[in-house]
């Protein structure tokens, strides 16, 4: 006959174990039937294997502990999407937990089992409870009532533990190395050791009958749950570590990539100043066209000006060539919105511009420049796969101390929200530079007390619609 308690724990194992790994991985089909078949299947094979299987054919903790690695393991195999890195983490994860736990409750099972035991002995005692048939009932009762308050308590401590993970671990979608995935699979391993220790430690056989280090040594009743919480807080604290230092390198990653973009922004503006200097040689070469073109005309008598035409046409296509079309009020903002013009025109995206340099702000033209590129870059980007108006329009204006600055651009692509970021994913393939653009942009916003604001239109089906507004705080220029 089954015990109702092991029953119980069974039950709450196949649930809780289907949810938490849902938290981790995708299905591969709806997640509520996931969930459901996942608990069913796996309670059944509890059952079969701890409780039909190994009460005639007994086998040890060591391998009790691989049989659960390994039916976790073929359950997210069959309902979940592949993804090794984070199926071993969520696997060892909960075998050590449902196992530390397991130990915490019989402790505190124990516990009540003698609190329960000295009340029957007062109520007998105190002749409220007489014949043996009471005692009998009584002790039952009670026996089933400790068998729902332990599992209570398992499923309890068990859902602490194992919500704690689900927040704490979240930058679920990083793919994680074979390094990093010892790194954190190490404290659970060790987790799962030394509660196969404890369980050699706290059941011993002596000449036939059964001893629990709790009747030997009292003392174990406080210390053997303190160890297991330890040992659960140790799983949780390793996965924080891993957590903060995966966030330093990508913000340092961040910082490479910006820091990369205003020494890029450095270079154009030398670039800038080179043209400058070449458009006034150009001016001062215009003087010597216009006296031979002057020259050419007196020659001529107006008689031909086939010649005359080709002449100042060529030189109206040299002067094109440097005219940046765009005057912004800054020579950085000029040739960046210049450049993304020319892409636009390239992929055949309609751009407009209505934009100013906020010369009356202490605002960084290089931190101004990385949003532009950006911004632009995204929109122009988004706006290509459009099969009917393609167009990106850039906006700015000032209202107190307040820049504002709106990219607009029609979109054909399904976005996916980042959960982490709250920001919309990347379409890029490059993975190394995932989401960077709206990050960056973000980072310039918030340098100066500000924030970036995201729009997304999909009423109309024939036209979507991405608006994203960033709005920079800059002191005013001068006392």
């Amino acid at each position: 006959m089954f015990s109702l308690l092991s029953i119980l724990i069974h039950i709450i194992n196949s649930i809780f174990s289907g949810v938490y790994t849902s938290q981790f991985l995708k299905c591969k089909q709806n997640k509520k039937i996931t969930i459901f078949l996942w608990t069913l299947i796996y309670f059944v094979i509890q059952v079969v294997i701890f409780e039909v299987i190994q009460s005639r054919y007994p086998f040890n903790d060591v391998v009790s502990a691989v049989i659960n690695v390994l039916l976790l393991l073929s359950m997210q195999w069959i309902f979940f999407r592949k993804g090794a890195s984070g199926q071993l983490f969520v696997c060892f994860s909960f075998v050590a937990g449902k196992e530390i736990v397991k130990y915490i409750a019989s402790v505190l099972n124990v516990a009540l089992g003698t609190v329960t035991g000295k009340w029957l002995d007062v109520l007998i005692m105190q002749g409220k409870i007489v014949t043996s048939s009471q005692v009998e009932l009584v002790t039952n009762i009670l026996l089933y009532v400790m068998y729902f308050v332990s599992a209570a308590l398992y499923a309890l401590i068990l859902g602490i533990y194992l919500t704690t993970l689900h927040k704490k671990y979240v930058r679920k979608e990083y793919q994680l190395q074979i390094g990093e995935n010892i790194f954190l699979m190490l404290p659970c391993i060790a987790a799962v050791c030394i509660s196969i220790t404890m369980k050699m430690m706290i059941i011993t056989v002596e000449n036939g009958s059964t001893i629990l280090i709790y009747d030997t040594v009292p003392a174990t009743l406080f210390w053997i749950p303190v160890i297991c919480v330890l040992l659960l807080a140790t799983v949780i604290a390793n996965v924080m570590l891993f957590q903060n230092v995966v966030q330093y390198h990508e913000e340092n990653r961040k910082r490479t990539v910006l820091e990369n973009q205003i020494q890029q922004m450095q270079k154009e503006v030398q670039e800038i100043q080179d043209i400058y200097v070449d458009m006034r040689g150009l001016r001062h070469d215009l003087r010597g066209h216009i006296n031979n073109i002057m020259q050419y005309v007196k020659k001529q008598n107006n008689t031909d000006t086939e010649e005359l035409n080709d002449y100042i046409r060529n030189m109206e296509e040299t002067v094109s060539r440097l005219d940046f079309g765009y005057q912004t009020g800054n020579p950085i903002t000029d040739i960046i919105i210049h450049q993304k013009k020319q892409e636009a025109d390239r992929a055949g995206v309609k751009f407009s511009v209505d934009f100013s340099y906020p010369k009356e702000l202490q605002i960084d033209v290089y931190d101004i420049g990385v949003v532009l590129n950006n911004a632009l870059e995204n929109a122009i980007e988004a706006a290509v796969p459009v099969e009917r108006e393609k167009y990106v329009s850039l906006h700015s204006y000032v209202k107190g101390n307040l820049f504002f600055i709106e990219v607009e651009n029609s979109f054909a692509r399904e976005i996916v929200m980042n959960k982490e970021s709250g920001l919309p994913k990347s379409s890029k393939t490059n993975k190394k530079f995932h989401g960077m653009g709206l990050t960056n942009i973000q980072r310039c916003a918030r340098k100066y007390r500000g924030d970036i604001d995201i729009v997304i239109d999909t009423s109309k089906q024939e036209q979507q619609i991405f608006n994203l507004t960033i709005m920079m705080n800059g002191k005013p220029v001068g006392p």
